[in-house]
């Protein structure tokens, strides 16, 4: 049959590789398989066996196949179950794949019988042959069990090569590459260099097992021993050095924990006690029993009582925000009266809520109250925070639970009353992990936070004595469960004394200590400050402040260090106004200066901001159309409404304007508010948009240094709005000599600080009649019968210059 081609019955076998001379047993189940053993039975037991390359495919075709088989004699079959059959084969000779024929329920294929060749001077391979065999029996007890170094002794080389070859315990491509060496050095060299990988993997899962079984014996020493040492102590008893039970029993005694945390710490110790202490269940229990002995079961904080000192501290760390200061005083003046009283007792903690925009120091606020009270302090940022067990802890039946970030601040403070800020409680969020603002109720309502429930500690913890300061940019943001326990102070922003007051005192020696420049003798003009605060910063807080004044000393740093640069001026310690546009460049925002021209249909309204108050402008102008009013700047649905109500108004009082009573037949009018990608919305713009239109349409000016707020009806009543004292400091900083504002508002007055009520002119207006003859700079006069009506100001019209 050498050097023949055949076609003969063939089976893919998966996960195996059949060599010449080799006797293997394998299962065949496939309809298609068995078809092929029954026909080679038949037909002279002869077949043809190739492996697959994909294990897991059931209908192999010819290039998943390996093209290098082997031609099998099948010596044994046995039936099995459900048509299967276990045969038994030797393997005769290598085949060369030609043709795989599987279209009928027969498989066959078409191979070309290859010739065993004969090697020459096989002496020295033969040695290294079968020392290297040797070494993989002696490695190998299943292999060593199957062959015998006498059985293979007997043997020519190639043939040798490849009766060993089927016991390598290799994968399978790395056998056919054996299979598919023909050439007998090739095939041996093939050979070694596998046996050698399986000899290297063999040494490292020895050093391995030998490591592993190393740590066992030590663990298990580990724990005799200390199973021998406990029962000496226990025989010992009192005589002995205590044990580590009775250590953390002593502990917990002495802790001064409420009877309910005690009881449960101890029945945790018996139970970690009844453990063995290398367990994972000993190391959860001594993990919890910790964590209740760092909480401050009995140690506080000595509150800093005198009421002169601490107003002093909070003096020296912030300039203004007298109400907040006030309130802390209040604060401890009725707890310096509970401890002079007879009675005693103790005053729960309160629960204070900063309001107002970024940069007001809001949180460093909250510094100087601990420093003034003498209480830690601890900061819980609440932004972003979605999961429930940030606050209340995950259950001990989780993998690496503990304990919320109330309880995890509580241990940081080691004692029951810090003073722990909320910060950014506006900023919260939920979803399918849980309500957090909904677990914060529980920590801030009064009646409940003396036995407050953590997950992890499952028993009560009292946060009673905590004085706890919340933080939020805007007031309607917190949930409105959570601002029913708070008490809101407003912090709405600084004047220019107050901002030149904290630079002063505050941001100019902090920036020069962070730059590392203190004994440079830096100074900072008043002059400069003021700039700065005017013409390079629009914000309610300090912020941007701080930053601009650090820009400077980033520039001065660089001058000293490098004097002689062309394109550096020499270093001045000294800053100056007229140094600013060099340091900081052009101005950032241009000062409202109050003589600015007065326009046809253009009015300053205020608006409230989460940075603060700011001033809005709003433009109107008339266009031929057909009564059409066109609304721009993305007004929310409230300002949209404002301005129907403006615009209908307006046609109320069309004779009174000396506007004929169908003058939007031929007229569309257009309001436009600028910044238009920004959202604006609310209820405050009602009187802006109105005085806006009854410009646009008389053509009359309107004053360029007065600013309005207020919502309006279809009767002309001016309604009380929001956020007075912060559209009232933005009128102060944007250049406003006079404001509107509605009536009922007068009792807010008294929150605006006294330099801004000096320096504006404040209009109390309840009716938008008294508005028309404080905006404009001259009245309309009433239309008269036959009388051309006014037709509105042409764009091109001159712009008169305003009166005051």
């Amino acid at each position: 049959m050498t050097n023949k081609t055949l076609t003969l019955p063939a089976i893919p076998i998966r996960d195996m590789v059949l060599f010449p001379g080799s006797r293997v047993p394998f299962v065949v189940g496939r309809r298609a398989s068995v078809r092929t053993l029954e026909q080679a039975i038949k037909a002279g037991d002869h077949l043809v066996l190739l492996t697959q390359r994909e294990p897991k495919e059931d209908e192999p075709k010819q290039e998943t196949l390996y093209a290098t088989g082997t031609l099998a004699l099948v010596e044994s079959l046995i039936a099995l179950p459900k048509d299967y059959y276990k045969v038994g084969v030797k393997g005769i000779a290598r085949v060369k794949l030609e043709r795989y024929l599987d279209q009928d329920e027969v498989i066959k294929a078409e191979v070309t019988l290859l010739d065993e060749p004969t090697a020459l001077g096989e002496a020295p391979l033969l040695a290294t042959f079968h020392q290297t065999v040797e070494n993989l029996l002696a490695r190998n007890a299943d292999a060593s069990r199957l062959l015998s170094m006498d059985q293979l002794r007997e043997l020519p080389l190639g043939r040798a090569v490849d009766t060993v070859a089927g016991l390598l315990p290799v994968e399978v491509k790395e056998k056919q590459s054996i299979l598919e060496q023909l050439e007998i050095e090739p095939r041996l060299h093939t050979f070694l260099k596998l046996v050698e990988m399986d000899a290297a993997r063999h040494a490292v899962d020895r050093e391995v097992e030998a490591k592993t079984q190393q740590r066992l014996d030590e663990d298990h020493k580990q724990y005799v021993l200390n199973e021998k040492m406990r029962v000496i102590q226990q025989e010992l008893g009192k005589k002995g050095e205590k044990d580590e039970g009775t250590r953390l029993k002593e502990r917990i005694l002495e802790a001064g924990m409420s009877e309910e945390a005690e009881k449960k710490a101890l029945e945790e110790l018996e139970r970690m006690e009844a453990m063995p202490p290398q367990s994972a269940e000993a190391t959860v229990s001594r993990t919890y029993i910790d964590w209740l002995l760092a909480l401050p079961w009995k140690a506080t904080a000595e509150d800093h009582l005198d009421l002169d000192g601490a107003e002093q501290i909070l003096d020296e760390d912030h300039a203004g925000l007298e109400k907040v200061k006030a309130r802390v005083l209040e604060y401890l003046a009725v707890m310096r009266r509970l401890k002079d009283s007879s009675k005693g007792g103790g005053l729960r903690g309160p629960i204070l809520c900063l309001v107002g925009p970024p940069g007001v120091g809001k949180t460093s606020l909250a510094r100087s109250i601990a420093r003034a009270l003498n209480r830690p302090f601890v900061r819980f940022s609440l932004g972003g925070v979605r999961d429930e067990a940030e606050i209340r802890g995950h259950r001990r039946t989780y993998i690496g639970s503990m304990p919320g970030r109330i309880i995890s601040l509580m241990k940081k403070a080691a004692v029951r009353n810090p003073l722990m800020l909320l910060d950014e409680i506006d900023k919260m969020a939920s979803d399918y992990r849980g309500d957090p603002a909904s677990a914060l109720l529980e920590v801030l309502d009064p009646e409940q936070n003396g036995a407050f429930q953590d997950h992890y500690l499952d028993l009560g913890f009292d946060l009673s004595q905590v004085m706890f300061l919340c933080t939020a940019n805007v007031r309607h943001n917190i949930p409105a469960a959570l601002d029913d326990r708070l008490e809101v102070i407003e912090l709405s922003g600084y004047t220019l004394k107050e901002k030149l007051a904290i630079a002063q005192q505050h941001l100019v020696p902090k920036s020069l200590e962070r730059h590392g420049m203190q004994d440079m003798a830096i100074h900072f003009q008043d002059p400069a400050l003021e700039k700065i605060i005017q013409a390079y910063t629009k914000e309610a807080g300090v912020r941007q402040l701080e930053r601009e004044i650090s820009a400077i000393l980033r520039k001065l740093a660089r001058h000293s260090l490098q004097p002689d640069k062309a394109d550096q001026e020499p270093f001045e310690p000294e800053v100056g106004r007229e140094r600013l546009p060099k340091l900081l460049g052009p101005e950032h925002f241009l000062e409202t200066r109050p003589d600015v021209q007065a326009l046809p249909g253009v009015v300053n309204g205020l608006a409230w901001t989460s940075t603060g108050g700011d001033l809005l402008t709003i433009e109107a102008a008339t266009l031929p159309g057909k009564g059409n009013l066109k609304l721009t700047g993305k007004l929310g649905e409230v300002m949209q409404e404002s301005a129907q109500i403006a615009l209908s108004f307006v046609r109320t009082r069309a004779e009174r304007l000396g506007l004929a009573p169908d003058f939007m037949e031929k007229l569309e009018l257009h309001v436009h508010v600028p910044e238009g990608a920004i959202p604006k919305d609310g209820p405050s713009a009602g009187i802006t948009l109105a005085t806006a239109l009854i410009s646009a349409l008389t053509g009359i000016p309107v004053r360029g240094d007065l600013a309005m707020t207020g919502e309006l009806t279809l009767r002309g009543m001016v309604l009380p709005i929001g956020g007075l004292k912060e559209k009232l400091l933005a009128a102060h900083r944007m250049g406003c000599r006079a404001v509107l504002i509605p009536s009922e508002n007068a009792r807010h007055l008294e929150e605006v600080p006294a330099e801004v009520r000096e320096q504006l002119s404040i209009h109390l207006v309840s009716h938008m009649d008294e508005v028309i003859p404080l905006a404009l700079t001259r009245l309309p006069e009433p239309r008269r019968s036959g009388e051309a009506p006014a037709q509105g100001a042409s764009p091109n019209s001159p712009r008169p210059s305003a009166t005051h």
